[in-house]
């Protein structure tokens, strides 16, 4: 069975797409001691609660530049560094300020000249479909000024729309001409820093009226013309987006590398079919798991050698990947809040073997064959598979099996491939072992 994905053309965004994202949870990824904390801080290796603070900060991760961009990373997305109370940060206060407990404004500005000069973008998240419920202006709507209640969804009887039923989080009306053009003024601010992109909160809980209208006031901003919008299911919603988050390739990796719920013609199915499904699937930012997440080592049952598949493919399949800080090292942990724990400030032996196989995985992620290629498969057989992914003289082949039984393919697999975990690996004759990915690149 043939199964092809057309070759994505180079244009604007080449800068997004020439390595993966790193998904930065800002209070747990590094504290530099020096910045004077505004509240109780726990310390850094507690265990995470919805209302504890770690206090990560700008000038922390500044310093652990250089171990990013080692990975292979080419842009970093923050989740919200806007003033709030929570250590989530999705309650913002203030979108024109810098939480106190992550800095200064000079030190975002440090930050993204510093990522800039080692080859990396910053992407931030824009929390616009709520607000908290400190909110300046929404406090004064609550007292009674008529003009501020607008901005809101206030009823008659004092109570209000909000998000998620969170009542500290009220949710914000869009289609109020002062709350747009607020917004607008909030990204002309931080474009100012030199950031590369935004990623956007629960855009679809709002009319797309709202986003046509966004992007015009903002047209002349750089960093406004590529928004992710945080996605789900559901990508219809999206079209004046530049990209989605695609947690439906990830599901399916898990499917198709630890439950068993799909063979490896329904896998490359389906995966193909998201990423054309997308008017460009190459720019879909591919999630294995976030914040909103359990751990992907969690998901995979703390099966290692899953893990390290599932790893692998999200990173061979089109797309951006994106690495939440800590699944290079295998970090488990069950949903909020056991998915934010703090980054080590030292790499134990078992997480400096693990970092070793994915830092080369996402180092593997710039090559042109996986960031603008084609994927095509040779050969599929209930659960294996031998594809290529294709650029120019860029090629990767791949070689996987992820059930538990050795596999005979018609294809000729026959000489030297490299597993999982970039071990050489010959093959003599034309048997898939079980359990197993095998790769080798050519240019």
């Amino acid at each position: 069975m043939k199964i092809k994905y057309s070759v994505s053309k180079s244009d604007k965004f080449d800068q997004m797409r020439a390595g993966a994202v790193y998904q930065i949870f800002p209070d747990r990824f590094a504290r530099d001691e020096s910045v004077t904390a505004d509240r109780e801080l726990v310390n850094w290796d507690s265990a995470p609660t919805p209302q504890n603070f770690f206090g990560g900060n700008l000038k922390g991760i500044t310093n652990r530049l250089e171990y990013i961009a080692d990975l292979g990373i080419k842009n970093i997305y923050f989740n919200p560094i806007f003033s709030a109370h929570s250590n989530h940060r999705y309650d913002a206060h203030d979108y024109l300020k810098i939480d106190p407990l992550l800095g200064t404004e000079e030190d975002f500005r440090d930050l993204v000249s510093k990522a800039k000069s080692l080859g990396m973008g910053v992407i931030i998240d824009g929390v616009f479909n709520h607000v908290g419920d400190h909110y300046p202006d929404f406090v004064e709507a609550m007292h009674g000024d008529k003009k501020k209640a607008e901005q809101f969804f206030i009823y008659p009887d004092g109570s209000y729309q909000t998000f998620g039923s969170a009542q500290s989080l009220p949710k914000l009306n869009l289609e109020n001409k002062h709350v747009l053009k607020h917004i607008a003024k909030v990204m002309e601010h931080w474009d100012k820093f030199g950031i590369a992109g935004w990623r956007f909160d629960v855009p679809y809980k709002v009319d797309n009226s709202v986003w046509k209208k966004l992007r015009k006031l903002t047209k002349h901003v750089p960093s406004a013309q590529f928004i992710v919008a945080e996605a789900w299911t559901d990508w219809t919603f999206a079209k004046h987006f530049e990209s989605v988050q695609n947690y439906k390739t990830g599901n399916r990796i898990l499917d198709y590398t630890v439950h068993m719920r799909c063979d490896s013609e329904d896998f490359i199915l389906d995966v193909t079919r998201y990423a054309e499904a997308w008017k460009d699937g190459s720019l879909l930012w591919n999630f294995i798991d976030s914040h909103d997440t359990t751990r992907y080592l969690t998901q995979c049952k703390h099966d290692y050698e899953a893990f390290l598949i599932g790893f692998a493919l999200n990173i061979l399949m089109p797309g951006i990947p994106i690495i939440y800080y800590g699944t290079e090292l295998a970090t488990p942990g069950e949903n909020d809040p056991g998915c934010r724990t703090s980054f080590p400030k030292e790499l134990n032996h078992e997480q400096s073997i693990t970092h070793s196989f994915t830092r080369e995985w996402i180092q593997m992620r710039q090559i042109p064959a996986l960031s603008h290629g084609n994927l095509e498969v040779q050969e599929l057989k209930n659960h294996a598979m031998v594809f290529s992914r294709k650029h120019g003289k860029s090629r990767i082949e791949v070689l996987v099996n992820t059930g538990y039984r050795d596999e005979l393919l018609n294809a000729d697999i026959n000489g030297g491939w490299k597993t999982v975990r970039h071990e050489d690996f010959e093959i003599s004759g034309n048997r898939v072992p079980q359990r197993i990915l095998l790769y080798r690149v050519s240019d």
